[in-house]
């Protein structure tokens, strides 16, 4: 008899002993003492795929029509003689160090310091979808009608009067139910949790729920869907926000470099131009960050998470180096601010120390986008190549926009061209814009190589993703690297000697216009292309 008709004849009997809590087989008879917290645990071989929980779970939170808080997943594996299958249960695994709580910018998520529930609170969410990124088993769900994300919380209302959650009460074979487990066991043997056919490890975030069985799986055990992979959500904002960004800190480097490292004796015009570029291309970008955010008005909140989260770290950065930015913008156009920070920062080399620091706090502020990425822990983006690919945008963009800003100054001001020339000022640029694009083209080009036998599973599926549902993104993106990277700059250093004004601007802008391009497709399959953590069946791909 399936266990909801045993309680149900339990209950019409009244057939209960006196005091006794109803699905008292089904929940703790007390709560967590000294050191322990609520957890799931799974019974596999009750488990049969019903999907009784996930519909019980959608009626009690009220949840979207195509939103769910739990999901069911399938594996399989053997071989032809001795196959294998099972279907796995999963929701929130409220882990002892939640991936969800630490990346969280504006503190929305809280661990009971009594229950060990790992809870969302939604007033104090904006909706920049983080912690979906942080988490490795797609547990929170971003609600775009509430502008926010939300999760279980293992039916703590129902907890607190002694009744079970629904996922555990709908059950019909009782293969779900809440125990207590020792939260210093969850860290010493993260092995014996979430230890399931083709899930995340469990030494990342510590999760606390407990699969049980009798049999012992195979283990080439994988999920149904494990290489039906999907483009994840492309995240254009953010696509903007990181180029731009990038771009910004790159025509400062490149700016002050070629000023102080060659001693050119330009025109002031051209370094107020080429800040006052630098300053405004970096503002919108950070702007345009705004529009990733379920609930910009509260874009205030973003650096209350600055202990533990790297995205609150990256928006403070950011923000020094937008005031910086502004103040040595400023200094060129303006003197006597030029003047009054010469009197805060003594020495004679007044703008050199502020142009310093907007370079070294923007180069900090890159190095803050790697680590949102990298913390995430997806093989695609947890790799050293993600630190050169944004440090190495940064360059390219960076000479790609000097060399397009200074062409452009020399046909408004001709009298600065032999300044131009004989400085080898667009050969430099080119030079530059030459060697970091084949180190980079290469870096990119190496995901690759896990097409081939005995590469790495994550990355594999990420190259079979660029190769085929992204492959006109891949084209667009490596042809834009070829022409605006290496021919075209090419073709400059062969002119550099005897140019016109108009060819050698009409080269820049295209260098330019090709390799920002470039860089946003790029950015764009750093997003779609990547393969994240999850548990069997949990996927949810959005377009």
């Amino acid at each position: 008899m399936p266990a909801v008709d045993r309680f149900s004849r339990k209950h019409d009997a009244e057939d209960f002993a006196a005091g006794q809590i109803k699905y008292q087989q089904l929940i703790p008879k007390e709560g967590p003492g000294p050191n322990q917290q609520y957890a799931f645990e799974v019974d596999l071989d009750a488990c049969t795929g019903c999907k009784g929980c996930v519909t019980a779970c959608h009626a009690e939170n009220g949840l979207d029509e195509d939103e769910t808080w739990r999901t069911v997943g399938f594996v399989q594996g053997g071989t032809t003689e001795d196959p294998a299958i099972q279907h796995i249960t999963s929701a929130c695994h409220h882990c002892a160090d939640p991936g969800c709580l630490n990346g969280c910018p504006t503190l929305a998520y809280e661990k009971d310091p009594v229950t060990g529930i790992v809870k969302h609170l939604d007033d104090q969410c904006f909706g920049c979808q983080y912690c979906i990124l942080k988490c490795p088993y797609n547990v929170p769900k971003y609600s775009p009608s509430r502008g926010i994300v939300h999760k279980c919380d293992m039916c703590i209302s129902r907890l607190n009067v002694g009744e079970a959650p629904a996922c555990v009460r709908s059950c019909p074979n009782e293969a779900i139910k809440i125990t207590l487990v020792d939260t210093q066991d969850v860290l010493k043997n993260s092995q014996d949790y979430v230890n399931v056919p083709d899930a995340p490890s469990s030494d990342y975030t510590y999760p606390t729920t407990k699969y049980l069985t009798q049999r012992k799986f195979p283990k080439q055990m994988e999920s149904v869907d494990h290489y039906d992979v999907q483009p994840e959500h492309s995240h254009l904002p953010l696509v903007v926000m990181l180029v731009l960004t990038q771009l910004s800190v790159g025509v400062f480097m490149a700016e002050f470099s070629f000023k102080n490292l060659l001693n050119l004796n330009l025109a002031h015009a051209f370094y107020a131009f080429h800040t006052v570029f630098a300053l405004g291309v970096g503002l919108f970008a950070l702007a345009s960050s705004l529009f990733h955010l379920g609930r910009p008005h509260l874009a205030f909140r973003a650096i209350l998470g600055i202990r533990t989260s790297w995205l609150s770290r990256e928006i403070l950065v950011f923000g020094l180096f937008a005031k910086l930015a502004i103040v040595y913008a400023a200094c060129a156009w303006w003197k006597p601010l030029e003047t009054l920070v010469a009197h805060i920062v003594p020495g004679q080399n007044t703008l050199q120390v502020v142009g310093l620091s907007v370079i070294g706090v923007g180069l900090l502020g890159i190095y803050c986008s790697v680590m949102v990425y990298r913390d995430t822990k997806r093989p695609f983006w947890d790799d050293s190549t993600t630190t050169f690919k944004f440090y190495f945008t940064s360059i390219i963009l960076g000479a790609s926009a000097m060399l397009l800003t200074s062409s452009f100054l020399c046909v408004l001001f001709p009298d600065k061209l032999d300044a131009y020339i004989s400085n080898n000022i667009g050969h430099h640029f080119a030079q530059v814009i030459v060697m970091a694009s084949s180190l980079k083209l290469l870096l990119e080009a190496s995901v690759l190589k896990h097409l081939l036998p005995k590469g790495d599973d994550f990355l594999a599926r990420t190259a079979i993703l660029m190769t085929g549902p992204l492959r006109n993104f891949t084209i667009l993106r490596f042809s834009c690297g070829a022409f605006g990277g290496l021919l075209l700059p090419l073709v400059m250093l062969r002119i550099e000697h005897t140019p016109t004004l108009v060819l050698t601007a009409s080269i820049a802008t295209l260098i330019f216009i090709t390799n920002l391009l470039g860089e946003l497709a790029e950015r764009y399959l750093f997003f779609k292309a990547v393969v994240p953590l999850r548990m069997p069946g949990s996927g949810s791909h959005v377009g």
